[in-house]
């Protein structure tokens, strides 16, 4: 089942004359949705209080968990999709402000400050009125949030289509055994040029980049209520060690512990 976004429109703030830079509102959704590829016009900033939300661009995917916010500037193409139960708050920004954050996307774990503000606009930011509390409110979250630091949590996609193709089929599955020699016979290239290539497309040896790309399709398994034995074998760790000490390294913490700041419930393994 497809759906969109909230997409809110800017609006003039004909009482005071001043153009408010900022439009906001929450979004729920009690099962797993995806919205197609589709655009902006304006900036826009994603924020999770619940669930797992992830952003597919033509050069990376991201996901968005609780507490994290995710840039995405104007004019990106992009493809999102729940992975279950989400809850969150987007908001959109016009142009002259976007053109003062980066012209990439990036991911950010939003401070206690930050949320508070946020659920604040999200409220209030939608109308055509805008008092100067609401403004300096604004102005307020602008600061934190262009102070907040970038997380490296995307997955860079390659653009050559020979290594696109061999990233598209890991996609689709995670748990293929096939090694670096293989892919790059598959690709019509010498381990030497595949190595080159790929690090050149993507910025990380084959072995960092396939263990990303597993924990990530493991967060999608665990925010859908998966037991963290299960996740593990099903992106191809048969070792729950091995899963357990990947996992920790590219996102902070453990499997488990994931499980439950997801809300998806308490792992069903001993």
């Amino acid at each position: 089942m497809c759906a969109t976004f909230p997409i809110p429109p800017l609006a003039l703030d004909s009482a005071a004359g001043e153009p408010p830079w900022m439009n906001g509102g929450y979004f729920s959704q009690t099962t797993r949705r995806m919205a197609e590829r589709h655009e902006h016009a304006y900036g826009q900033i994603l924020g999770v209080d619940e669930g797992v939300i992830g952003i597919r661009t033509e050069h990376s995917y991201w996901q968005i968990g609780p507490g994290q916010c995710l840039w995405l500037p104007p004019g990106l193409p992009h493809q999102a999709r729940s992975h279950g139960a989400i809850t969150g708050w987007l908001l959109y920004i016009n142009e002259s402000r976007s053109r003062t954050l980066p012209s990439e996307p990036f991911l950010t774990q939003g401070s206690r400050l930050l949320r508070a503000q946020a659920e604040r606009l999200a409220r209030h930011a939608s109308g055509m009125i805008w008092d100067k509390p609401l403004f300096r409110l604004a102005e307020s979250f602008w600061d934190e949030f262009r102070s907040l630091p970038h997380a490296a949590l995307s997955l860079p996609l390659p653009t050559d289509p020979r290594l696109r193709r061999m990233a598209d089929l890991l996609s689709d599955n995670p748990a293929d055994p096939r090694e670096q020699p293989d892919w790059a016979s598959d690709a019509g290239m010498s381990p030497r040029s595949f190595v080159r290539r790929f690090m050149a497309e993507t910025g990380m040896p084959f072995s960092t980049w396939r263990r990303r790309l597993r924990v990530l399709a493991a967060q999608e398994l665990l925010a859908r209520g998966r037991s963290v034995t299960d996740a593990a074998l099903e992106v191809g760790y048969e070792s729950s060690g091995a899963f357990g000490a990947a996992f920790r390294s590219i996102t902070g913490c453990s499997p488990r512990d994931y499980s439950k700041l997801r809300g998806s419930g308490p792992d069903r393994t001993s």
